[in-house]
This record gives C-alpha cells, sequence and structure tokens, in this order.
C-alpha cells in the first residue's frame, strides 16, 4: 500500500488555502495536472474524497476537514524539529522573533524587551500570524482573537490571554453622535463606516450582530488599515472602529461606546514544544507591562478604566 508523506499533506494545505488546484499548483511550482493526479492518489491513500469540486473552487469535505486539521499538527511539528535542530547548531546569542498584528503596545514592548536579541514582524492578520508562528517561523505571537476561531488553530500552541477590551470608535471630535464622552451605536446607523479589509477584520461577524441588535446594518463604504487615510476619513464625517487605548490626532477621539456592545481578546502565543520557558515568560511579562502601559494613552480609556490619564 501507498505511505502518505509530507509532501502529500502540503500539497493539500495548499488546495485548501488557494481554495483551487491551479492555484495550489502556482504556489508548489508544478503543472495542475501533476497536483490533480497527486490529489487523485492522496485520496486513494486516505480513502476518500478530501475536495468538493465546484465551478467557483474547491472546498474540503467532511474527511479533507479531517485531515487538514491533523496535516496541520504535523506539518508543524516538522518546522518546529527543524528551526529546533537549527538553534541547537547556531552558536552565539539567540535571536527572539516576535510577530505581532497592528497593536498600540508595540512600543513599549519592544522598549522592555531591551535586554533581548529580538526581530519583529508585522502582520495585519491574526490567523496567518498563527501559521507563521506554528511553521516556526517567528517565536512568539501578539495578536486579537478572531471570528471563526477553532481549535485546531491553536494546535500544537500555548496561548495565554493578555487582555479582554471593549472596541472603541474612532469619530470626529464634536460629532452629533458623542454624548458626554459616550457614543450610542444605533446614532451611528446613516455614517459611513471604515472597516480593516475582511480577511484582516478580527471582529467582521462581531460587529455586524452588534449593529443588528442596534436596529440597522452599517453602510460600509471604505476598506483600509492604514490609520492616515482612516483619519482623513473620519475627518469628513466617516466613523470606524478603534482600539480603546487610540490616541488620534487633534480633531478625532476614540470613544466608548455606550454599553460596550464589542470587545476584544488580546492574545500572546508560543509554541508548545519551544525550550525557552523563562525566556518566554519574561517576555510575557513585558507584554502584560506593556499593556497596563497603554490603557493610559486615551484619556477616554484611562477613565473607562478608572485609571488617571497618563500626563
Amino acid at each position: 500500500m501507498a505511505e502518505l508523506e509530507l509532501r502529500h499533506l502540503r500539497a493539500v494545505r495548499a488546495v485548501a488555502d488557494g481554495g483551487s488546484v491551479s492555484r495550489a499548483a502556482t504556489v508548489l511550482g508544478v503543472s495542475q495536472p501533476a497536483l490533480t493526479a497527486q490529489l487523485k492518489r492522496i485520496e486513494r491513500i486516505l480513502g476518500g474524497d478530501l475536495f468538493v469540486r465546484g465551478p467557483s473552487g474547491v472546498r474540503p469535505t467532511e474527511l479533507g476537514r479531517f485531515v487538514l486539521a491533523r496535516a496541520d499538527a504535523l506539518l508543524s511539528d516538522m518546522q518546529n524539529l527543524v528551526a529546533s535542530a537549527r538553534r541547537h547548531g547556531e552558536s552565539g546569542p539567540e535571536t527572539l522573533r516576535i510577530g505581532y498584528v497592528p497593536l498600540l503596545i508595540i512600543g513599549r514592548f519592544i522598549e522592555e524587551l531591551r535586554e533581548l536579541d529580538v526581530q519583529t514582524y508585522a502582520e495585519p492578520a491574526s490567523l496567518t500570524l498563527l501559521k507563521l508562528l506554528a511553521t516556526g517561523r517567528v517565536d512568539v505571537a501578539l495578536l486579537e482573537r478572531f471570528d471563526g476561531t477553532e481549535a485546531h488553530h491553536f494546535a500544537g500552541l500555548t496561548v495565554r490571554t493578555l487582555a479582554t477590551e471593549p472596541i472603541f470608535v474612532g469619530i470626529a471630535d464634536g460629532h452629533p453622535a458623542i454624548r458626554d464622552g459616550v457614543v450610542d451605536l444605533a446614532d451611528l446607523a446613516g455614517c459611513d463606516w471604515i472597516l480593516p479589509p475582511p480577511h484582516e477584520n478580527c471582529v467582521r461577524v462581531r460587529f455586524l450582530q452588534a449593529c443588528a441588535a442596534a436596529g440597522f446594518s452599517p453602510r460600509v463604504r471604505h476598506f483600509t488599515s492604514e490609520a492616515g487615510t482612516a483619519g482623513t476619513l473620519i475627518a469628513q464625517g466617516a466613523v470606524c472602529l478603534a482600539q480603546a487605548a487610540s490616541a488620534p490626532p487633534p480633531g478625532l477621539v476614540a470613544l466608548p461606546l455606550r454599553g460596550d456592545p464589542l470587545w476584544t481578546t488580546l492574545l500572546f502565543a508560543t509554541r508548545e514544544d519551544d525550550a525557552r520557558t523563562p525566556t518566554t515568560d519574561e517576555v510575557f511579562r513585558c507584554a502584560e507591562t506593556a499593556y497596563t502601559a497603554s490603557r493610559r494613552r486615551n484619556p477616554h480609556f484611562a477613565r473607562w478604566c478608572g485609571l488617571a490619564p497618563a500626563r
């Protein structure tokens, strides 16, 4: 009987990620007929179809999802083995590679890590960042819990909660929806919204649900994660979701939503097999220190937390 190999698992993962055999073939650097034939051999080995084919591409079957979940863990183990072996073979100070989604604590976090040799990698999508961590391309990840999170996304990882905080709204100072330093989500029903691109938006589903509960469907007109562009649009009357610690330029504010209908959880993740537990614990403490300091950046968040704003 033919044996299943790691290259087969990589091929299955590439097809799932690409959504089509042709895109996966391009990524893997093989021809589409060759990958199609290989996929058929893999399905024979595993005893069933891994994907449902359709005019718009492919999607995993139940068996496919089962295989993908375990394939990710196996591929991660292999990447970790290679990375660990390389580290054991290297001399000199070890570099700690930190991946992060755009969070306002990052500057203070790096300052707290001044005793370590650090490299940082910014990645706008939390799911992509988890894949970088699982495959050994970063050692620590700071991210937000995202809609659709499932157990297999964290397979082989140790995940700690850094903080859970409300999501504020970015809005022009003096906007009619502002009342006593708070904004009612329902009062934003007629506004144009700015959101991150869908694959970067961790709270897209929760946002739509919160708007529906407030009695409206949001009019999303702009997709950007670039702060300067968002600021220009906000100054013209649009609104956006904002990190609670945001300290916008003059004329703009980040304010709490009445009743705090939206929350986000900040996570600190490492690989389970990482042998540097003392170092990892110290890095987590640095992240906690950076987060605690960040709560004073926005006086509205500081007041929400019952703290004195930063001077």
